[in-house]
């Protein structure tokens, strides 16, 4: 699970995050000069920069210092040294928390100098030296390019179940509860107040992801060159258009390593046209007992939205939209769950699918008719969407 107390703003805590298990320091003296001789051959030690500059990454459970930096030490440098402690190549490295004075965060480029940081308040150590906290985001090389085939933890891909779903068929209330009350929520972005929820399910609804097509791309810009063909046709327009509407949170089958991946990658962490409140891994996941059709009793994992609206009050089952390609991760809130067909780009329509424009339009509409969410028939959409039928509630159809 997520390990991070929900209490903490991703503001300011984020960035500095110390929970009941304290994370372990790796501190490194850091000598930039050394970098700057193997980097370009220019004598570091002529420089005439004397502040005193410190940053601190939060990389997963760990704190990396790097002290005893100088003003014109750069962001490449910084990154071979963090490359040094984390086997992350400096291509992979995503700072998360650095603004540049000029620009923000978009102009944290490799050849900034530390100097155009931006310094935040209370920034200054006890002897003067400016502190820069931030999130390093990435993951080793040996680990992003496996075959995903060999790999148990990662997306289930596989045909949704023929299942005759019961919410309150075969479901334990008390563990529910305690999984529930265990599972922490990492806020990216706290809510805004009158948005209704749209959560997303990830692989093969918002993208289809390829480790070994990212080990051809050559290009070091999160989203961009093959990576963007990973995405599902409009999905950047899509998010942009349903944040202005709606708070959105990210809900994938897969395991952290793989959604930070993914969403490191495709640049979804860094679009400024929109945001993620939070995102969830498979270990918030509840694994119910459901039967098939034929009678059989079929254990699996769902995702429960009850987790969400216990810890967050502002939402619930009238104003939470859940879109998954796969229904049976409806089973505990099925008036919630909106299905979309499974986007793969080397099968048909591939690049030419244009459900999430569709699905666009119709969450527009949805949000804008005012009506409680749980009382309209989600899956008409494709038909509201088309043209082919008014949005209407359940108690209209005829």
């Amino acid at each position: 699970m997520i390990d991070v107390d929900m209490n903490h703003s991703a503001s300011k805590d984020d960035l500095d995050v110390e929970g009941t298990d304290r994370p372990s320091v790796l501190h490194v003296s850091a000598s930039p000069e050394s970098y700057r001789l193997l980097v370009d051959g220019t004598n570091a030690a002529n420089t005439d920069s004397k502040i005193g500059i410190t940053l601190i990454a939060k990389f997963a459970k760990d704190r990396i210092v790097l002290d005893d930096l100088t003003s014109d030490t750069t962001i490449f440098e910084v990154k071979l040294m963090l490359q040094e402690k984390t086997r992350i190549l400096p291509k992979r490295q995503k700072l998360v928390g650095l603004v540049a004075q000029q620009g923000g965060a978009k102009s944290v480029v490799d050849a900034l100098p530390l100097s155009s940081l931006k310094v935040k308040g209370k920034s200054t150590g006890n002897n003067g030296e400016i502190i820069h906290h931030f999130i390093l985001m990435g993951t080793p090389e040996e680990d992003i390019f496996v075959d995903p085939r060999d790999h148990p933890d990662l997306p289930d891909v596989m045909d949704d179940f023929d299942l005759d779903l019961d919410p309150q068929q075969h479901i334990n209330q008390d563990l529910l509860l305690k999984f529930t009350e265990k599972t922490a929520i990492h806020i990216m972005h706290p809510p805004r107040e009158g948005k209704p929820l749209l959560v997303l399910d990830l692989d093969h609804t918002l993208l289809d992801f390829s480790s070994k097509t990212l080990q051809r791309d050559g290009s070091t810009l999160p989203g961009q060159g093959l990576a963007a063909a990973m995405k599902r046709p409009f999905m950047d327009d899509f998010l942009a258009i349903c944040y202005q509407h709606y708070d959105l949170v990210v809900w994938s089958q897969t395991s952290w390593r793989w959604l930070e991946t993914k969403l490191t990658e495709l640049g979804m962490l860094t679009q400024p046209r929109y945001r993620f409140c939070f995102v969830l891994d498979k270990t918030s996941m509840f694994q119910i007992t459901s039967k098939r059709r034929d009678g059989a009793s079929v254990q699996h994992h769902v995702k429960p939205l009850h987790i969400i609206w216990r810890k967050f009050p502002c939402w619930d089952v009238h104003n939470t939209v859940h879109v998954d390609d796969l229904s049976r991760n409806f089973a505990l809130n099925p008036d919630a769950g909106l299905k979309i067909k499974a986007y793969y780009r080397k099968k048909a329509p591939g690049r030419r699918d244009a459900a999430l424009q569709g699905l666009a339009l119709y969450l527009e509409k949805l949000v804008a008719s005012g009506w409680k969410f749980q009382d309209v028939d989600f899956g008409e959409w494709m038909d509201v969407a088309a043209g082919a039928k008014p949005l209407r509630k359940k108690t209209d159809r005829s």
